[in-house]
């Protein structure tokens, strides 16, 4: 497997295709990973592996992965299990992903955690946990897909960040979330830098507030946020998940093959004050 520039004589619609490239995404059975496969599924991928943490999640990636292969058949979609956190199990799954489809060309460090817990009350562990998911996760994953890409010919490396790692966004407590996202943002770049002579493109997206099911989460736990929030935001409300798909699929694709070490914020304008 090879992964080169597109030909100048590539139609604009090939360039955005993923036709025959298989994508893993870690934290693809919920919320914006989900989406993630989603969109990767419409846009031709021949197969998507889904890495969901634990047992606890099983049911749900295989629900999911049913769902995208009976709307997408020629999609072939699996589930892996991985605890991001843990380098040898993202390793050994991302080994695997590659040994059950012949070949992997897109891998997306999606997998996060958030807490609200005040500094001063945070406990040792509590922030070890968020670190080990939010920050030693994107690179583990990165690490392991890099040990193939290498050797390989090249690939795409996508984290998600957060807008949390570009600016502090009240009235939440948010910490140790902020600087795990503001850590991911700039191992991105980092990684771009030493990837580069495997043409190897990483590239982050830093998503604003998004409508998924740990935003509704903190609103039902306190209605007053989404109102702090949208007084920020200039687009006045939540980005709906399938409006992070054509992000994802464009660092996905050939259209960016010469992009690598960017980080799009998606956020309705909210960084832009």
């Amino acid at each position: 497997m090879s992964l080169t520039a597109p030909s100048e004589s590539t139609p604009l619609s090939h360039l955005f295709s993923l036709e025959g490239k298989v994508c893993l995404v870690t934290g693809g059975n919920r919320g914006i990973g989900l989406a993630v496969c989603q969109g990767y599924a419409e846009a031709g991928a021949a197969g998507i592996a889904i890495i969901h943490s634990s047992e606890a999640t099983a049911e749900l990636a295989s629900e999911r992965a049913t769902e995208i292969q009976k709307k997408h058949p020629k999609t072939i979609v699996r589930i892996y299990r991985a605890n991001v956190a843990i380098a040898k199990d993202i390793e050994d799954a991302t080994k695997q992903v590659f040994s059950d489809f012949g070949r992997l060309d897109v891998v997306v460090a999606n997998a996060g955690v958030y807490t609200e817990t005040p500094a001063l009350e945070m406990s040792s562990e509590e922030a070890q946990y968020v670190t080990g998911v939010n920050y030693f996760g994107p690179l583990y994953t990165a690490q392991a897909a890099a040990r193939i890409f290498k050797e390989n010919g090249g690939g795409k490396i996508i984290m998600t960040a957060s807008i949390n790692g570009h600016m502090v966004l009240r009235p939440q407590y948010e910490s140790i979330y902020c600087a795990t996202k503001a850590a991911v943002c700039h191992l991105t770049r980092a990684l771009a830098v030493e990837f580069a002579q495997w043409n190897i493109q990483v590239n982050a997206i830093s998503p604003g507030y998004i409508d998924t099911e740990m935003t509704t989460e903190l609103v039902n736990k306190n209605p007053e946020l989404i109102k702090a929030w949208m007084a920020d935001c200039p687009a006045g409300r939540l980005c709906k998940v399938w409006e992070l798909k054509g992000v994802y699929v464009f660092l996905a694709s050939g259209a960016s093959s010469y992009v690598t070490g960017a980080d799009y914020v998606v956020d309705g304008g909210h960084t832009c004050h």
